[in-house]
């Protein structure tokens, strides 16, 4: 089986996690695999690990030009793809037809009229899915792949004096793409009275500096160590107490099934995306969206409780997302698309 990605540079921007990380899991379970995307859209770890086509954009920004057709159409000649998969708006549209399965990712609420009817619909979540079937898209048409994430066992902690930290402050772990709007506001709003404690701010975006400036205005920067996403690992998980996920993005289900596998407590907001891998006060705790003050108050309740108490809650968490390691989920992916392209070949073969 051969996978091509199609990958709007935007949408990746906004879901690096659920991409790069579905692309490189694949290229690991040796699926046969390339990808097409803006040039310099794509960091250059994916470029390094899989197969890449550039697609050069106009003056416009526009990719969806005659050249990049041109240069699309030759690619698929030549590599011949049994799937298409189209991560992003820009990539349906620039996605030709051909004797190939089609997938189609639904990341949140989109406006389904955006997507070909003759596609399939790929969701990471049991919510999303259903919503995509209540608005026209049959149980036959659209499925859902789980989120996954990586267990790294034991991983070391990194280490308080790379980040200048004081050994007996407190740790809270914050992870989440750098993007207005989802929740930072809030959560530097709650946060400043929150006395010895210190901030580990993985991610990347491209609202980096405004995040950087509500922290700033908060008073919390010189507390706040951001730390880019490569370096997003257990380690800095395992240095922290606790975790803070408080943001409204679908890429939240990684985050917080990255936190629960380093058995830590999650603080995360009363969503579709929690309702799936958080049971409030069993597996984590939510809180809802845009209260800086009940947040607060959640960060402080958490920050009090015995380390038994943190344990049993951050076991029970991660029970649950073990069943969510790449190493169960991955195989799943590979399975169902290979499960569409054998219906396809089958449909095929009846009509000659």
């Amino acid at each position: 089986m051969k996978i091509l990605h199609i990958v709007d540079s935007a949408f990746f921007a906004a879901h690096r996690k659920t991409v790069g990380e579905t692309i490189l899991a694949l290229a690991d379970a040796g699926v046969e695999q390339e990808v097409m995307a803006r040039e310099g859209g794509l960091p250059g770890w994916l470029w390094e690990a899989v197969p890449m086509t550039r697609l050069r954009p106009a003056k416009d920004g526009r990719v969806a030009t005659l050249a990049n057709r041109i240069r699309m159409w030759r690619e698929l000649r030549s590599f011949e793809p049994d799937l298409v998969v189209k991560w992003g708006r820009d990539a349906r549209e620039l996605a030709p037809s051909g004797r190939f399965v089609q997938v189609s990712f639904l990341a949140e609420r989109e406006n389904l009229r955006q997507f070909d009817k003759a596609d399939y619909i790929m969701a990471n979540l049991e919510g999303t899915l259903a919503w995509a079937k209540e608005n026209g898209f049959s149980g036959a048409k659209s499925f859902v792949l789980p989120p996954f994430a990586y267990e790294y066992g034991n991983m070391p902690p990194m280490a308080r004096k790379d980040f200048f930290i004081p050994e007996k402050a407190r740790i809270i772990y914050i992870s989440g793409n750098f993007e207005r709007g989802i929740g930072y506001e809030t959560l530097f709003d709650a946060i400043p009275s929150l006395v010895d404690t210190y901030f580990l701010v993985a991610g990347e975006g491209a609202d980096e500096e405004y995040i950087k400036d509500c922290a700033a205005r908060a008073n919390v920067k010189s507390r706040s160590r951001f730390i880019p996403e490569a370096w997003r690992t257990m380690g800095a998980l395992a240095l922290s107490d606790f975790a803070l996920l408080p943001f409204d993005s679908s890429e939240t289900a990684k985050d917080i099934l990255e936190a629960q596998l380093a058995r830590k407590v999650v603080i995360t907001l009363k969503n579709s995306v929690a309702r799936e891998f958080v049971a409030d006060g069993k597996t984590g705790f939510t809180v809802p969206k845009g209260d800086s003050y009940l947040l607060r108050q959640k960060i402080k309740e958490v920050a009090a409780m015995d380390e038994a108490a943190r344990a049993q809650i951050a076991e029970a968490a991660y029970g649950q997302a073990k069943g969510h390691t790449a190493a169960r989920i991955v195989p799943g992916y590979a399975g169902m698309f290979e499960e569409l392209v054998a219906k396809y070949r089958a449909r095929r073969n009846l009509l000659h």
